[in-house]
């Protein structure tokens, strides 16, 4: 039995046998060639080939990873537009008179060692997709598409390292996990991986890639990091023993604390309440048409408020969208109008400042009295509050609370506004440690706004579903904690194996 040791990425422990990747050779070797024009061409064609494959994956994933995390193609798609990249392939033909993918190749390393090389962990994880990058528009320039067919279902596959495009081609193949020698827990496969439920462990150092061998027994411990090639029988005895356990902690009606403390847990990707959970956010909804449509989606919601938990976050509207005044009040309408079928908290998205914040609410009562006069049945008691999702809405959380039911940390918004990020997927171990720090500060800054000032508060977003810091939340004060489907019996164990008697 040998035991690696790694970053587990995604939380699920699975066994089966080790499948190693092999990757074709792709030839780059440099060839002199006498029509740079023509093998410029050639490069532009490929281009226009990897941005079609890109496309095609970032629509395939969108509705099942989420539109952020569906972005890493988009960025790929970016790379392919790069000037500096691209000048460099074009530039090297040209002057060099060699072929397209020597000239990809080499500019490829240029940009990753250069990326390497920065002080900046995160940026050194984008070393990886320049080199993805690189290795579709080789592929194409080869004719060599990558061909996984070879891969069985429900293997545990581990090589070197794996590109986001690998990643994705492994999960149309149904693979059980994947376990890599190198790569980073913050790189854009691991966040792959954590968004397509693949349970994966990354960074358990080459050794791996010695001692592993096609068809060797394996377990994945994606909690604890750990890869068990060879497992003996005691290691197999205590791995079942924590799946039961998690499983076993899910299995009680209500989530509580150790203590006693009632924790209420939504679920972010679903209008169906799986069991066990108190309810849903519908926190990522789409604009709707009119009034009529958006008032179907949020009665649906609240409908669902009647018996269980609920929390609408209405549509953020652009600030350039001239109409963007009458289509709140059609959503502040359509709102209201769905409280009577239930009780759902309604939030406002963007709030940041107070006066915005209070023309908010006034423009709520307002829109109550009108509907009434309209023959609409009003509830007086609509639970109203505020997603707090910028840096300044996090600073005036003090003066929120007041005036709030709920507020809701989006912990991807909130991090990426306040560590000047645009990027994919916000997760906490994409955190440099001072970062992180930052963020978390922020959070504990606005949970005791709300808990002082009554109002409860949630957490939605990638930081709800790690469970290294879900202790960590509810000595906050956090009661609420929106997360996807599959992370549910995860958070369930995690706040429940939590005392918070002393805090």
């Amino acid at each position: 039995m040998t035991v690696f040791n790694g970053k587990g990425v995604y939380g699920a422990i699975v066994s089966g046998s080790v499948c190693m990747l092999k990757k074709p050779t792709l030839r780059t070797e440099k060839l002199h060639i006498s029509d740079a024009a023509a093998e410029i061409s050639r490069f532009e064609e490929a281009k226009y080939t990897a941005g079609q494959q890109l496309q095609e994956l970032y629509d395939m994933y969108i509705d099942q990873i989420g539109e952020s995390n569906a972005q890493i193609f988009n960025i790929h798609m970016m790379m392919l537009e790069d000037e500096d990249y691209c000048g460099s392939i074009t530039g090297m033909i040209e002057s060099e008179s060699v072929n397209a993918e020597y000239a990809v190749q080499q500019t490829s390393e240029v940009f990753a060692k250069m990326l390497e090389s920065m002080d900046n962990e995160y940026m050194r994880a984008r070393c990886a997709d320049v080199r993805d990058v690189s290795q579709r528009l080789i592929s194409i320039l080869s004719a060599c598409p990558m061909d996984l067919s070879d891969i069985p279902e429900n293997a545990i596959v581990c090589a070197d390292d794996i590109t986001p495009s690998e990643a994705a081609a492994l999960e149309q193949r149904h693979i059980s996990a994947f376990v890599t020698a190198f790569g980073s827990p913050i790189s854009h496969t691991a966040i792959l991986a954590h968004s397509m439920d693949i349970p994966a462990v990354i960074g358990t150092g080459e050794d791996l890639l010695t001692k592993a061998r096609d068809g060797d027994e394996v377990i994945v411990d994606g909690f604890a990091g750990q890869v068990i090639l060879s497992p003996d029988a005691y290691a197999k005895i205590r791995l079942n023993a924590k799946k039961h356990t998690r499983s076993r902690a899910a299995s009680t009606a209500e989530t509580r604390t150790a203590d006693g403390k009632r924790i209420i847990l939504l679920v972010s990707d679903t209008m169906d309440i799986p069991e066990f959970a108190d309810g849903i956010a519908a926190l990522n909804c789409a604009e709707m048409p009119d009034e009529a449509s958006q008032f179907e989606f949020d009665r649906s919601v609240a409908e669902i408020a009647e018996y269980s938990k609920a929390v609408i976050c209405l549509p953020a509207i652009k600030s350039s969208d001239p109409d963007r005044y009458e289509k709140y009040q059609m959503q502040i309408r359509a709102a209201i109008r769905s409280c009577t079928h239930g009780s759902p908290s309604v939030l406002f998205p963007k709030v940041t400042s107070v006066t915005e914040a209070r023309k908010i609410l006034n423009a709520c009562d307002e829109i109550r009295n009108t509907l009434i006069s309209e023959g609409y049945d009003c509830s007086e008691n609509s639970r109203l509050g505020f997603m707090i999702d910028t840096p300044a809405a996090a600073i005036i959380s003090d003066m929120l609370a007041p005036m709030s039911d709920t507020l809701m940390i989006d912990s991807d918004l909130l991090a990426r506004c306040l560590l000047a990020r645009s990027e994919v997927s916000v997760f906490s171990e994409e955190f440099a440690e001072g970062q992180r720090v930052a963020v978390m500060r922020m959070i504990s800054f606005c949970a005791r706004n709300a808990v002082k000032n009554g109002a409860r508060i949630g957490i939605c977003g990638s930081l709800a579903a790690d469970t290294s810091l879900t202790e960590e939340f509810l000595q906050m004060g956090i009661d609420k904690i929106c997360i996807p489907q599959h992370m549910l019996g995860e958070i369930r164990a995690a706040v429940m194996n939590t005392d918070l008697s002393d805090v």
